[in-house]
């Protein structure tokens, strides 16, 4: 068996009937569930029962959805939280995120929603047969990046090429500020990680630099998007395609990608891939912003108008703005969006902003007690973000980038 810990969930609704059938589904699939007809009841369970995912109604009697929420957030910080209601989303979605939800669903859940939101906020023991297998080609001794086939979470496609740098074949760098550089370490050929940052779905074209963005086969494809989410970006298929003009799509899994592609790459991911905010990807405004940066810089280095530069690296800074303001952001995604919201004012000529966004990072720090506990990612964004202050950040250096 593959173990992976903690399969504990609780659900808090006053149907008995639909109790019954969530519980059965989870049980079905290896989770350990209890049941509870209101808060005050789903409370008590929580301080013996633990759960590492707690599913909550909204209208409930003697407690509802809400104050349980803001209870079970306070005492029980670590514990994922998804609330739903057969209400309008647009009447309770807001209060549902105030109240600390991670994620809101509307009534009724579908199987594969519920399975897929099972799956993202906790884990399971599963059996070796049932473990996802990847494919990962045959590569030479001097090739700087492995190629993963992985599978389209939207179409379905089963071959989407996801290239990944080899850590021993290149030397990153982000001494320009905004984007990183890549340099072949010796007895490798140089490759230009920007050809192959994003993977394209051959099929549908969504598009993502984030491996797992992808499944790693077509079993998995209802996770970890929304159902919104896939079906709005599903039919947007035609749309992304007519978007850029493209006829021959396999040019997008090209290692070797012109710049034109390049640039149609990071404007899918921008435009038609990741789109997520309708989703529940945490970390989505940070990285549609990553996708916007980079490509305004592509495009700053093709047609060298800085105008147009300057108003796309703005839209980006809304962007990482956005990030913030979601509650259950990860320290390291929260490390990361500064970095990026300050580099981007010190680019954009806003020295007073940077100021102002550096004192607010050092602050959460202090009121946390300290980075000591942070994780290697995110001691690296803040190892970066102490660079780019020192030395400052010359959005104009692109002699190099391609």
């Amino acid at each position: 068996m593959a173990v992976k810990s903690n399969n504990r969930i609780l659900v808090m609704d006053d149907s008995q009937a639909l109790l019954k059938v969530m519980e059965q589904t989870l049980n079905q699939h290896g989770y350990e569930v209890e049941t509870a007809i209101n808060g005050v009841i789903g409370l008590q369970k929580m301080e013996t029962f633990r759960p590492g995912l707690v599913i909550v109604d909204i209208m409930m009697p003697e407690m509802d959805g809400y104050e349980a929420t803001r209870k079970i957030r306070n005492l029980y910080p670590e514990t994922s939280i998804v609330m739903f209601s057969a209400q309008p989303a647009a009447v309770v979605e807001k209060q549902a995120f105030a109240s600390g939800a991670d994620l809101f669903l509307q009534k009724p859940i579908r199987e594969p929603i519920l399975l897929g939101i099972a799956k993202k906020y906790t884990t399971v023991e599963i059996a070796e047969e049932e473990e996802e297998h990847e494919t990962i080609l045959h590569y030479d001794a001097d090739q700087p990046y492995i190629i993963h086939v992985r599978t389209c979470y939207f179409c379905g496609c089963d071959h989407v090429n996801f290239f990944v740098p080899r850590p021993e074949a290149y030397e990153e760098s982000w001494a320009d500020g905004l984007f990183p550089r890549y340099t072949a370490k010796d007895g490798f050929p140089r490759w230009d990680f920007l050809r192959t940052m994003v993977a394209v779905c051959p099929s549908c074209l969504f598009a993502s630099y984030d491996i797992n963005d992808f499944a790693v086969d077509a079993r998995h494809t209802s996770f970890p998007y929304s159902a919104d989410a896939k079906r709005i970006l599903s039919r947007g298929i035609a749309a992304r395609k007519k978007m850029i003009g493209v006829e021959n799509t396999d040019a997008f899994s090209n290692p070797n990608r012109n710049l034109q592609r390049t640039i149609e790459s990071l404007y899918l991911a921008e435009k038609g891939g990741n789109g997520l905010v309708i989703g529940d990807k945490e970390g989505v405004y940070c990285d549609i912003g990553f996708y916007t940066t980079i490509h305004a810089v592509l495009k700053y280095s093709q047609n060298q108008d800085k105008i147009e530069y300057q108003n796309n690296l703005r839209e980006s800074l809304s962007l990482f703005s956005n990030q913030l303001k979601i509650h259950n952001t990860s320290r390291v995604t929260r490390a990361k969006t500064y970095y990026f919201l300050i580099a981007l004012n010190m680019a954009t000529g806003a020295s007073i902003r940077a100021n102002e966004l550096k004192m607010e990072l050092e602050n959460f720090y202090r009121k946390i007690g300290g980075a000591d506990d942070a994780s290697l990612e995110e001691r690296t964004w803040n190892e970066r973000l102490l660079y780019i202050w020192k030395e400052g950040v010359n959005a104009d250096i692109l002699r190099e980038i391609w």
